[in-house]
């Protein structure tokens, strides 16, 4: 939508505002869970674990081991 600099939208009603920030609030979601995805598929595939993840393990039987 704001590819080529800020450009001014002018809404006639309320509705046409809903719809237009539903749908740049579901594309601004949609870029982010993908970088999101492509960093773990990247951290995968390196074989580290992001700083973000942590792993506790609670207990002392074998299974927990």
């Amino acid at each position: 939508m704001m590819m080529h600099g800020n450009t001014k939208i002018k809404f006639v009603n309320a509705k046409q505002a809903k719809t237009y920030y539903n749908y740049k609030n579901n594309k601004r979601k949609i870029y982010r869970i993908n970088a999101a995805n492509w960093y773990n598929k990247k951290c995968k595939l390196n074989g580290i674990t992001p700083n973000y993840v942590n792993i506790k393990v609670n207990g002392n039987n074998k299974q927990n081991k």
